[in-house]
């Protein structure tokens, strides 16, 4: 698979214009919140500076030189690489930086690229490696960032943050932690994107509460985040303590270089702050939005609110009117999309509606959701084969060199998770940009949702693109990119949803190619808060999409009342109804209350939202909340709930506010009386709140006046 549309995908984005100074051979890459300073030095580049644009500050003891490549491999012959720095080149107005470096013997060049994008958030790396030679090369592992000599503080305390996936269940696999930082300190966070259990890859360093510096991937396969105290030669107990990071694919990966190749080094980001860790947070939710999501549709109302089919209607065994009365259902509860999930195709593998239980296809669905102003989304899992005979469906008979490994069918004939191809093959690759677009086209889709899995990481073909067994979910990412950047450009106004057995592939360079993720695969109410709570830390909740089943889980916490809608209205809500027939006509009252609300209220937040982790995670016993406020709307929420205790109030203090300014507070169930408060008040004194009964929960309004 040749890598250069990947690499053109980086090097051609053209943004706004952003600040940066150029002296000879030194420049300064400056965002909103993250100012770089990179040199060449004794013909390396070497980073000089990491700081905040809003101190004086350099978290670097002393400068960091780059390491390039040191040797490849040709025709089974190791070869010492010698780099030699050729020139600089700096866009002010896509605030991009190509250093470019040459190998003149072994055919090779190479590219160190720095962009700091306008506006709030971090500053990128990568590289490029291509090869001019007429043979294969291997090369081994080469970080996407590295970062020496990090400043320990003496005097104040530094703690390392990172979060995990909690991909099939929050409550299991998910979590947020902690870890004190000192001159022992060694820790590898190694991200896979079919371990929902793997940390998310992203590291953020804490100083009290008073700055901070993150650091993040934008690749989705096998990588890892290590943070490690160094300790410099003829150092003393006296001297500050250092740390260094590295951001990128694991220390054992290796692949091969095509004769003329361009091969990406992903690309990593290093972000500074101050404040405290949700100060951080929010300057890399802003960068998320702004530089890495697709763009919307215009007129999209993000995030919208979407119905999803799947068990409502008997799963596998729904039929064209069991559809349409749900679609009915979705428009009279306000819902925008309507989402058919798992449930409409013979087999998957075989990507056609069902003939016998939808003679007319898609039609009459496609027509009633359009004509009824929705938008139409459908679940399509591509990597999986079949043995179907159609002739459009992944055939295990036709293509067994297709298969990641031996294939093994459902053995009810409905969802093959065990028969996933390699999109790292170009020939299977091929197929599935082809029968993606066929189904977005002929089925008239506005929302196309992925599933498990479009990233393989291991496999036992030895014709595909892998070679070394550690290079697999590299070129089976590449092979996912691919599909999904097709995708966007064949039909720009489609909106792609990213779930992947809900929050296995969760990270920076997935979002780069879906709308949103879906973050947790237990669709109850407390690993819905947990998997918002965790993933907040590092994904704006715009993006960030999770479903609700009721009554599936637990028939107190998951009924179908507002405390189960709540705990996903916080970020993009997608209902998921298991018996919408037995719901009471309050209850359809109550969900149409909370789209409302949704509509109105929470949505406009949700643009430029400020995330406060208010309140310890949630663990189903002791009350939990987070607070949203909007700049620019002035106006925020608190959503407060309260799961299985007894407590009966409790006094929540907020963040984020204006010491001197006045806010109203009106609350949806009354949990505290009307009122108007200072700033100053809710930070220090809080707000009382009374919720007598388990299970309960309300939202706390919040709009500054004058």
């Amino acid at each position: 698979m040749k890598c250069m549309p990947l690499v053109a995908v980086f090097l051609l984005s053209a943004w706004n214009a952003a600040q940066g100074a150029e002296t000879q051979n030194s420049w300064s890459l400056t965002t909103g919140d993250t100012t770089v300073v990179v040199a060449i030095q004794d013909d390396t580049p070497t980073i000089v500076k990491v700081g905040s644009k809003k101190d004086a500050q350099n978290w670097l003891l002393t400068p960091v030189p780059e390491t390039l490549p040191s040797s490849i491999t040709q025709q089974g012959n190791t070869k010492e690489a010698k780099w030699q720095y050729v020139g600089g080149d700096f866009d002010a107005k896509s605030g991009q930086l190509v250093l470019r470096f040459s190998d003149q013997a072994l055919a090779m060049d190479l590219q160190s690229i720095w962009q700091a994008r306008p506006g709030h958030g971090p500053v990128e790396h990568w590289l490029t490696i291509t090869n001019h030679s007429q043979a294969t090369i291997t090369i081994g592992h080469q970080d996407s960032l590295v970062l020496r000599h990090l400043i320990i503080p003496d005097k104040e305390s530094m703690d390392a943050w990172w979060i995990k996936r909690g991909g099939g269940n929050a409550t299991d696999e998910g979590g947020t932690f902690t870890r004190s930082v000192g001159k022992n300190s060694d820790e590898t966070l190694v991200s896979d994107p079919t371990d929902g259990a793997s940390p998310v890859p992203w590291l953020a360093l804490q100083i009290g509460t008073s700055r901070g510096l993150y650091v993040g991937w934008e690749f989705s396969g096998i990588g890892r985040i290590r943070f490690h105290s160094d300790a410099r030669q003829g150092s003393t107990d006296k001297t500050p303590g250092e740390l260094g990071v590295d951001v990128g694919n694991l220390s054992s990966f290796k692949t091969d270089i095509e004769a003329g190749e361009t091969f990406l080094v992903p690309p990593a980001f290093v972000g500074c702050y101050t404040g405290d860790i949700d100060d951080g947070s929010y300057t890399l939710h802003r960068f998320v939005l702004e530089k890495l999501v697709p763009k919307f549709p215009d007129g999209y109302a993000h995030p919208t609110l979407a119905y999803n089919l799947y068990l409502d209607g008997g799963g596998a065994n729904a039929d064209e009117k069991i559809v349409l009365r749900s679609a009915a259902l979705a428009k009279e509860l306000g819902f925008e999309t309507f989402v058919v999930d798992a449930m409409w195709f013979p087999q998957s593998g075989d990507w056609r509606w069902d003939p016998k239980r939808f003679p007319h296809g898609s039609k009459p669905i496609e027509e009633y959701v359009h004509t009824h102003d929705m938008k139409l989304g459908l679940w399509m899992a591509y990597t999986h084969g079949s043995n179907s005979d159609d002739p459009s469906a992944i055939s295990i008979s036709r293509h067994p060199d297709w298969f990641a490994s031996p294939p093994k069918l459902d053995p009810e004939g409905h969802i093959n998770w065990n028969a996933l191809i390699d999109l790292g093959y170009d020939p299977a690759r091929d197929w599935v940009e082809k029968s993606t677009q066929r189904v977005t086209a002929e089925y008239k889709l506005d929302y196309f949702k992925t599933d498990y899995t479009p990233i393989v990481t291991n496999c036992q073909q030895t014709n595909h693109r892998h070679h070394y067994g550690v290079d697999v979910s590299y070129w089976s990412t590449l092979g996912y990119y691919a599909v999904q950047e097709a995708l966007m450009q064949k039909f720009p106004d489609l909106i792609l949803e990213g779930c992947s057995g809900s929050g296995h592939i969760k990270d920076f360079g997935d979002i780069r190619r879906v709308h949103m993720i879906a973050i947790n695969d237990t669709l109850s109410s407390l690993p819905n808060r947990q998997a918002i709570y965790d993933s907040t830390f590092a994904f704006p909740p715009a993006v960030l999409m999770d479903y609700t089943y009721e009554n599936f889980y637990d028939i107190v916490s998951d009924a179908p009342e507002p405390y189960l809608w709540r705990s996903s209205m916080m970020n993009q809500w997608q209902i998921d109804p298991t018996n919408s027939a037995g719901w009471t006509s309050e209850q359809r009252a109550k969900v149409k209350r909370s789209t409302d609300i949704y509509k109105s209220w929470i949505r406009p937040i949700l643009q430029d939202v400020e995330v406060h982790h208010i309140m310890p995670r949630p663990d189903g016993y002791h009350w939990d909340g987070l607070f949203y406020w909007s700049p620019s709307l002035k106006r925020g929420t608190l959503y407060i709930f309260k799961p299985n205790s007894d407590t009966t109030a409790q006094r929540i203090s907020l963040k984020g506010l204006s010491p001197t300014s006045k806010y109203k507070v009106t609350t949806e169930d009354h949990s505290t009386a009307d009122a108007t408060y200072s700033g100053a008040e809710l930070m220090s004194n809080g707000i009382q709140i009374r919720l007598p009964d388990k299970y309960t929960s309300d939202l706390v309004y919040f709009e500054e006046v004058h």
